[in-house]
C-alpha cells in the first residue's frame, strides 16, 4: 500500500497517463529531501510535529510538501506552479549525484520525472491531481 498520484478525470486514468507512486515512508523520504534542498526544516513546520507557518514558504514546492500523503488534490493552478519548480530541483539534486551514488534518489528522480509529466497533463486537461 502506498501514495499514487493521477488526474482527477471522470473518465479514469488512461493507458497513457503517467503514474507516479511511492510508498508511504519513500514519499516521507522524498519530500524531506526536496525540503532540505530548498532550506526548509521540514519537522519544524505545522504538520510535521512543528509550528512553522507554510505561508510564509515561497517555493512553489509548497504545493508538494503541505498536504496530506493520501487524500486531497492539487489544484491546475497549483500543478502549473509546482511542475516547472519540481523539474528543477530534480534536476539540481541529480546533478549533484554521480550515476548509482544514492539508489532511492535514482528511484526518486523517475518518478518525480513522472509526478511532472502528470502535472503537466493535469495542466493541459485541466483537471486536478489526486492523491489516493
Amino acid at each position: 500500500m502506498g501514495l499514487d498520484l493521477r488526474a482527477g478525470r471522470e473518465a479514469g486514468r488512461l493507458g497513457s497517463d503517467p503514474w507516479p507512486s511511492w510508498s508511504y515512508t519513500g514519499f516521507s523520504l522524498f519530500r524531506s529531501r526536496l525540503a532540505h534542498h530548498i532550506g526548509i526544516d521540514l519537522p519544524s513546520m505545522n504538520g510535521f510535529g512543528g509550528e512553522g507557518d507554510w505561508a510564509s514558504v515561497q517555493s512553489p514546492l509548497r504545493h508538494l510538501l503541505d498536504h496530506p500523503d493520501d487524500r486531497g488534490t492539487l489544484s491546475v493552478d497549483q500543478a502549473a506552479e509546482l511542475a516547472p519548480a519540481l523539474e528543477e530541483v530534480l534536476a539540481e539534486i541529480s546533478e549533484r549525484l554521480g550515476p548509482g551514488d544514492d539508489v532511492r534518489w535514482d528511484y526518486d528522480v523517475r518518478t518525480g520525472t513522472d509526478l511532472v509529466a502528470l502535472l503537466r497533463l493535469c495542466v493541459e486537461e485541466g483537471v486536478p491531481v489526486e492523491f489516493g
